[in-house]
């Protein structure tokens, strides 16, 4: 009767049969059991039928459920509890990924930081302005060869300063420590970001590019400010991406202050690209609100005032020639109208192939997959590290000026692009693998040619290999060797990861580029660079000069006034800007010193009324130490 005027249902199987039969056919069917409803009895409620949840593979980005343009709408209506932190994308960083993140670093940055001299052009001249700062008391106004320096801000001299405080003076590893710290600091940054804006294994792939492209593992090693200013300015961008993504205004105003600080490293640079960017990621996002929540005018306020907490009592200490150099000079004219430095307007697209090496190779297919083939949550991600990619680029190619640290700020973005791109191609697998295998196809090639073509290119003109070992020779025995093999290494990481990339094992792509980067690094650091000393450091001509000087008898350099002899002298120098107060010194009664470049001691007509003493050997631009008459 139940079954009049319903279509029969064929069965499938056997149990299918058995279940559609007749009641009546089942033994025992209308027997009642123990637990059955009696008679008039309320009936039972219904046997909860238990659930099997079945583990899905996680969405590639582009096919994950969008919530708004480009973020929640939820994101921007305040704070929230800390429950909820993780559901609205605030996802924080565990202590043991903390850990694993400074031994990294550490590992990195650390080893051979005290191997080698200052050299020039930066590193003695930083390490002597805090030197001076330190003996003498100029901690408002910079100061060299006992005069203001109003080339740089202070922050990075304090730096020094302050690690020199542990170290008992202003030494090698007093000035090279911030630099390792720095980029230390900048892992951990960037790991938070990538960690807030895709997912655990792309903050992984993320901190691994960073730290390990080229200009990363040079800059976290020597003592300049930009390692500073690039932890800086990171800092600014992941306390952005915290609002953001926690909901969280008032984690806004913390942006504003570290691009303070990042002025005080060195100048606008550290607000100007990181602000642009975020107007930029704005706008194109269509996040108007997100630009309101920043409450841009309040921040530029407390941006000032971390400024002008140094810069005010700078400027009543310094008078008006401070102002009009670290000011106007320093910043204005430098960017717009500079003296030196000049680059074509594209130098930077011919710098970032060596300089973000191995993972330059990998930039171009980032770039293409990030803007047409993320989308979703992580969609946010990709456009803000491009705005922070291009702003930057645009904003320092602008200038006719150009040096390569200049854009150093913009390679967390670029570490970025990379790593959402693998993750990518790891989730979509072999949907792109094409922009895996070519460009590690390319850079296994590239890689392993460079040392075979040299081999084969010395073998058949020994003539120019005899010319190469005499140039190395002052580097001691066994140095075009240690090259040869740090290049053979090189390759190797290559070749395995191409090896790795055929197979579609993107982490093993990552993790052989990395370590083979990472150890060149380091070896190298301890065993090759210490070499070069020979040729660059003045450490032996200067101790000469301090060894036959009495105290207190003047000396001079020609032609310029060089950094490092001041360093490690630890006199001031009597400057000279001219031949002719060249020579008036020279023509000075009593005993005093001249230390001349020897092209220029060759080059004065009538020579001086000096005695030579000593000269460099090492370097046939170098030093000759002269005196009076005895």
């Amino acid at each position: 009767m139940l079954a009049q005027g319903l279509p029969a249902r064929v069965p499938r199987r056997a149990a299918d049969v058995h279940r559609h039969a007749p009641l009546s056919a089942h033994p025992g069917a209308l027997e009642r059991r123990p637990g059955d409803r009696a008679a008039g009895a309320p009936p039972a409620a219904p046997a909860r039928r238990r659930q099997v949840r079945h583990r899905q593979p996680p969405l590639p980005y582009s096919r994950r459920p969008v919530r708004g343009a480009l973020d929640a709408p939820a994101l921007a209506a305040g704070r929230q509890r800390r429950g909820d932190r993780a559901a609205a994308g605030g996802v924080g960083v565990s202590r043991g990924e903390r850990l694993l993140l400074v031994l990294l670093g550490l590992a990195l940055f650390l080893p051979g930081i005290a191997s080698r001299d200052l050299w020039n052009p930066d590193e003695p001249r930083y390490a002597e302005v805090a030197r001076e700062m330190r003996a003498d008391g100029h901690w408002l106004v910079p100061h060299l060869n006992g005069r203001i320096y109003s080339e740089k801000p202070p922050l990075h001299f304090w730096t020094i300063a302050a690690v020199s405080l542990v170290t008992g003076e202003v030494d090698r590893v007093a000035t090279r420590l911030p630099a390792a710290l720095a980029a230390t600091a900048s892992l951990l940054l960037l790991f938070g970001i990538a960690r807030r804006l895709f997912d655990l294994r792309v903050a992984w792939f993320a901190t691994l590019v960073f730290a390990t492209s080229a200009k990363i593992l040079w800059q976290g090693r020597i003592g300049q400010i930009d390692m500073l200013l690039v932890a800086l300015v990171t800092a600014a961008m992941y306390f952005f991406v915290r609002g953001l993504t926690e909901g969280r205004p008032g984690l806004y105003r913390l942006f504003f202050v570290f691009t303070g600080l990042a002025t005080l490293a060195k100048g606008p640079v550290g607000l100007l690209p990181p602000l642009l960017s975020i107007l930029a990621w704005g706008l194109i996002s269509g996040r108007r609100d997100v630009l309101r929540a920043m409450r841009i005018p309040t921040g530029l306020l407390i941006w000032a005032a971390v400024v002008l907490a140094w810069l005010l009592p700078a400027l009543l200490d310094g008078g008006a020639d401070y102002f009009r150099t670290i000011v106007l000079k320093q910043n204005l004219t430098r960017y717009a109208d500079p003296w030196h430095h000049f680059k074509p307007w594209y130098y930077y697209l011919t710098v970032i192939p060596a300089d973000f090496f191995p993972w330059s190779f990998f930039l171009p297919g980032a770039i293409w997959i990030g803007w047409k083939r993320i989308f979703g949550e992580a969609r946010r991600g990709v456009v803000l590290a491009l705005c922070w990619m291009f702003v930057t680029l645009l904003f320092f190619s602008l200038s006719p000026a150009k040096r390569t640290v200049y854009i150093l700020t913009m390679y967390p973005a670029i570490a970025l692009l990379v790593a959402a791109a693998f993750g990518e191609i790891e989730t979509t697998w072999p949907r792109l693998r094409r922009w895996l295998v070519l460009p590690a196809a390319l850079l296994a090639l590239l890689a392993t040619a460079v040392p075979v073509l040299a081999l084969v290119a010395l073998r058949l003109r020994p003539e120019r290999l005899a010319a190469k070992l005499e140039e190395l020779e002052p580097l001691g025995p066994g140095t075009p060797g240690m090259v040869f093999g740090l290049t053979l290494l090189v390759a190797a990481a290559a070749q395995l990861a191409w090896l790795a990339a055929r197979r579609g094992r993107i982490r093993q792509v990552v993790h052989a580029l990395a370590a083979g980067l990472g150890v060149v690094a380091v070896v190298a650091s301890l065993l090759l660079l210490p070499r070069f000393d020979a040729v660059k450091s003045l450490a032996p001509i200067s101790a000469r000069l301090v060894a036959e000087a009495a105290a207190g008898e003047p000396y001079a350099i020609w032609p310029r006034l060089d950094a490092p002899i001041l360093f490690h002298t630890r006199r001031y120098a009597v400057e000279l800007a001219e031949e002719a107060d060249l020579r008036a010194f020279a023509a000075r009664p009593g005993p005093l010193w001249l230390l001349i470049e020897q092209d220029d001691l060759a080059r004065l007509d009538p020579p001086l009324p000096l005695v030579e003493v000593a000269r460099e050997t090492s370097r046939p631009d170098g030093y000759a130490l002269l005196t009076t008459p005895r």
